[in-house]
């Protein structure tokens, strides 16, 4: 790999100096209307590719699990699409009552399904008692969203570790308030670090701002820029907004057309217009980004994905550092060949990579291989590489 330190040399920084200043009405959007945003073609697509998978699975071409991964696939673009799928072999698949009990349970899908709470957890339950963990692990986070930190321990503890990533920051931040168990911050900043780790936006968030407080133990500014802006990669938007950063609404696919999205996006920008100040001014930047990046550039130079991932980034989305693909190829290729980040990171290289690869920008022009690139990003969750792979009608 020729030395990412050479690269950098011949790169202005640039930095995002700028709060948002410019005041709006703003209001929260609901359901109905983001339904009405959505086509008659995008509607009949999802019909097909229900129609499909339904006459696959009634001719033997699909299993029940298989089934089961279609609708965690389609889930990117559509949680209705994902739910008729599960549909299908929820009555004898334990995965399939898992998902489905997600969807009705979890905020950010559940007000797609109005009166479905109730099942949800009925679902959820009945395939935790049959072992599955991520059930259980589903139901730690729904009670522990009803306050219910004795049900919510209950099922995190029957759970067990690093099952998944949300669970680790929900868990992280029972210790860190205290709730349902001793108050612990130690072990609070290492459960937000294991969550940071296994991709999760929260818990990334969450383990960048501890590292910025004494009471979590040594400050770390540097890593704490560091986390803080994956966090904002992988899809929290009030990290972007602490680093003065443009919001996206998360990436759940970039898909500024769901109701989740368009209002965190209205709650993030508020939060800018009231508390926004130059992000010069704020030590994370002095102490964390200055001081950090000549560490990351040496450490991406040694091959860590973390690094390279950091860097290409900041150069793709042009924030600190110009964007420029060459650089960006150089960053994210080598994360392709070495692997080892979680799932929502690499949908995110794979989906960025298509794009320089079929625009040809910084590289070769190649279809072929932004053709696989996208298949790779819409198959870890990425719903702009979805939509491409797919044909989604807008």
């Amino acid at each position: 790999m020729k030395k990412i330190l050479i690269i950098l040399s011949v790169l202005m920084i640039a930095v995002s100096a700028e709060a948002a200043s410019k005041k709006t009405q703003r209001r929260y959007i609901t359901p109905q209307e983001v339904h009405v945003t959505v086509s008659p073609a995008a509607k009949q697509k999802a019909n097909e590719i229900y129609e499909s998978v339904k006459k696959d699975y009634s001719q033997g071409k699909l299993s029940d699990d298989a089934v089961v991964e279609k609708a965690l696939y389609n889930n990117v673009w559509s949680p209705e699409l994902a739910e008729k799928c599960l549909l299908l072999v929820s009555d004898k698949n334990t995965r399939a009552k898992a998902e489905l009990g997600y969807l009705y349970t979890y905020f950010k899908t559940a007000y797609l399904f109005p009166g479905k709470e109730n099942e949800g957890v009925r679902l959820l339950q009945e395939a935790a008692g049959k072992g599955d963990k991520k059930a259980s692990d589903y139901l730690g986070i729904y009670y522990n969203g009803k306050n219910d930190y004795k049900n919510a321990w209950k099922y995190f503890n029957a759970a067990g570790p690093d099952n998944i990533p949300q669970a680790l920051t929900k868990i992280g931040r029972l210790y860190d308030d205290g709730k349902g168990v001793k108050k612990d911050r130690a072990k609070a900043l290492e459960y937000y670090r294991r969550a940071a780790l296994k991709g999760d936006a929260d818990g990334a968030e969450k383990y960048g701002a501890s590292l910025q407080r004494k009471w979590y133990g040594k400050v770390n500014m540097p890593d704490a820029f560091f986390w803080t802006y994956v966090a904002g990669e992988l899809g929290d938007d009030f990290s972007r907004s602490n680093l003065m950063l443009p919001l996206r609404g998360e990436r759940f696919g970039d898909d500024t057309q769901t109701a989740f999205v368009r209002n965190a996006m209205t709650l993030g920008n508020a939060w800018n217009d009231q508390y926004g100040h130059p992000i010069t001014s704020e030590p994370i930047y002095k102490e964390g980004y200055v001081a950090g990046l000549e560490p990351r550039i040496k450490a991406a130079d040694t091959g860590d994905v973390w690094s390279l991932f950091y860097l290409g980034s900041l150069s793709y989305n042009n924030e600190f550092l110009k964007r420029k693909d060459d650089f960006v190829t150089k960053c994210y290729e080598p994360i392709v060949q070495l692997g080892g980040l979680p799932a929502p990171a690499m949908a995110l290289v794979y989906e960025r990579l298509a794009q320089i690869y079929r625009d040809g920008t910084g590289v070769q022009k190649d279809s072929k291989k932004a053709d696989e690139y996208a298949r790779k990003g819409a198959d870890l969750g990425s719903l702009a590489a979805y939509k491409i792979v797919e044909n989604i009608p807008d």
